[in-house]
């Protein structure tokens, strides 16, 4: 063996086996970026809804305040507004919180790597 290889050899010990750091950052910004885009897409499902609901309305000439008194529509705004909308917040608090921890694993591991 000479000493290139040696040297070559303890520089990959050091290296953890199942930890790559640039693959660790890919994932935190895909987390991040997908994040952002299952946010933009509930909420545009739900204004999709509101204008849906606005149109039927228009259309058959009846307004909101007669229908506030309707148990079915707060069925309705329920199922197809507040869930979609809570689920695409939770949704997105996850994908934040995984891209968050990502990141905070990467900067510990770069500050305890800089202390030895």
């Amino acid at each position: 063996m000479t000493v290139e290889s040696t040297e070559l050899d303890t520089t990959q010990d050091k290296d953890p086996i199942y930890f790559v750091p640039k693959k660790v950052s890919m994932v935190s910004d895909l987390a991040n970026i997908l994040s952002w885009v299952v946010l933009v897409g509930f909420v545009a499902a739900v204004i999709t809804q509101i204008i849906g609901l606005r149109a039927q309305l228009a259309a058959q000439g009846i307004a909101i305040a007669t229908l506030v008194r309707e148990p079915s529509l707060y069925t309705f705004i329920f199922t197809n507004m507040v869930n979609p909308l809570l689920t695409g917040l939770g949704i997105f608090a996850l994908l934040q919180a995984a891209s968050v921890g990502l990141s905070m694993l990467l900067e510990s591991d770069y500050n305890m790597r800089e202390t030895h």
